[in-house]
């Protein structure tokens, strides 16, 4: 007689307490990654406010390759937490070899870009020949190495999707310890080490995400039980076109967002490279808020897929309104810190007395806007685990295209420098965030993919595991999941 598998505790844990358990180690990964342009952009201090600009800035450029793999990773996590709710491992696991193959190669348009156009693509943000300079040599290497990235965070996704947000926590915790450790060794030539400058600290990112993704392909080699991997299944065939359709419109998002920072970054240097790295400073400081939130609601997407895989929409809707009035809280208590003492954490960046008299308004405009950010953001990423992205990319890039000339046009109306385009950001995060929480409440994302993963409307429910059990591989081939 076969045993049975296991029940699935992600659709029986009390929501509250399941959200807390995923979403704390999310957040603490994503800080983590965070850290790789904090730990470069702290150890370039001794370089100047030239260098500090350069890397802080830089990440709106690779945001905008990175967020091309969310056109397979968003795809994925939808595909394989809806399929392990409806007890479908094997298919899941197809779904993980074809997404993983997929952000391979999108990390070679970044290859190119970085091979070809890094002085160029940073020219885009500036005018300032020193400034083009030092921030093309680094954005350069660090599109170069795309693909690597990129695979790393569909990884992550197929392991989040499985349920499992330890493990990803504790190989970023790895990666970022040894791009700390290597980074001052790099940029000032410690021992026998070159001076490379920024150059430096853009390596020491490479080699910490090399060691990342292979670190991902060495679990999924020992077939960890969070990571399923497959060649082949029965049942419908996963298609990469099919992950597409839920990842393109979540891309765009992620690609204007891009753009729009570009934007940004290219009408705050017409107030001097201070204000430009004010604009690239306070991201990094306000990212905390937008972690947070980013935890809490990739933490739902994986409760989301999986309870509509399994034929539960009721629990998928309590698990945003609980991540929606957890976000609120954390956003409020991080706006009043941010606004009563904005200098404290400006000078984890920067000395600069011009970087410091900009950024304090600037700061504090922002944090009006961190309570709507956090629970769009929250709406946001939980719905994807639904696949129903499309809504959601409509309204965010009518706002994005709305922001460019806002960016150039409102400073120069209203004198207030670069202040002005932190009210265009707060502004429209305002109605954008109403408008994107009203959407994902009404709730018409609940039916999921049932139609595209099983042909069917119905078929979730269909699913002879479905009513909370996952059918894993045999017992043999399972191991004890590190949840």
């Amino acid at each position: 007689m076969t045993q049975a598998p296991p029940p699935n505790a992600l659709l029986t844990e009390p929501i509250p307490r399941a959200l807390f358990r995923l979403a704390l180690p999310v957040f603490a990964s994503h800080l983590l990654r965070l850290s790789f342009q904090w730990v470069d952009a702290l150890w370039v201090r001794g370089l100047g406010v030239d260098a500090t600009a350069a890397i802080t800035t830089s990440i709106f450029a690779t945001w905008w390759v990175v967020s091309l793999n969310d056109i397979v990773g968003i795809g994925v996590m939808a595909y394989i937490s809806q399929l392990l709710g409806a007890g479908q491992r094997q298919r899941a696991g197809v779904a993980a070899w074809k997404a993983i193959r997929a952000s391979a190669v999108l990390g070679l348009l970044g290859t190119a870009a970085g091979v070809f156009a890094g002085h160029r693509v940073f020219g885009l943000m500036t005018s300032d020949p020193r400034m083009i300079e030092t921030g093309g040599r680094y954005l350069s290497i660090i599109l170069t190495a795309a693909p690597l990235p990129m695979m790393a965070l569909t990884c992550e996704s197929i392991m989040r999707a499985g349920g499992n947000t330890r493990t990803p926590l504790l190989l970023d915790l790895c990666a970022v310890g040894l791009n700390a450790i290597l980074a001052p060794f790099l940029i000032y030539g410690i021992g026998p080490f070159p001076r490379l400058e920024v150059a430096g600290a853009a390596w020491a990112t490479v080699i910490a995400q090399l060691v990342l993704v292979s670190s991902y392909f060495l679990l999924a080699w020992r077939r960890h039980p969070n990571f399923p991997l497959a060649r082949r299944a029965d049942g419908p065939p996963i298609r990469i076109a099919g992950m597409a359709r839920v990842g393109v419109p979540a891309a765009l998002i992620g690609c204007m967002f891009s753009v729009v920072y570009l934007a940004f970054a290219r009408a705050a240097s017409e107030f001097g490279p201070a204000a430009m790295a004010v604009v690239g400073v306070v991201n990094r400081i306000e990212a905390v808020q937008f972690m947070t939130a980013v935890g809490l609601g990739m933490a739902g997407a994986t409760l989301v897929g999986q309870s509509l895989g399994a034929g539960m929409p009721e629990r998928a809707e309590q698990v945003l309104r609980t991540g929606l009035r957890w976000a609120a809280t954390i956003a409020a208590l991080l706006s009043v810190l941010l606004a009563a003492i904005p200098e404290v954490f400006l000078r984890l960046f920067s000395n600069d007395p011009e970087v410091l008299r900009q950024g304090v308004p600037y700061m504090r405009v922002m944090a009006l806007c961190l309570i709507p950010n956090a629970m769009e953001i929250v709406t946001v990423e939980s719905i994807i685990g639904s696949g129903h992205t499309r809504t959601m990319s409509i309204i965010f890039n009518v706002f994005s295209i709305a922001r460019i000339p806002a960016a150039f046009l409102v400073p120069q109306w209203t004198g207030t420098g670069v202040v002005g385009i932190a009210w265009v950001i707060t502004v429209t995060c305002l109605i954008r965030g109403v408008w994107i929480v009203l959407w994902g409440l009404r709730g018409t994302w609940k039916k999921g993919l049932a139609h595209e993963l099983h042909g069917t409307p119905s078929a979730a429910a269909e699913v002879p595991e479905a009513s909370g059990v996952v059918a894993m591989e045999p017992a043999s081939a399972r191991g004890a999941s590190d949840r």
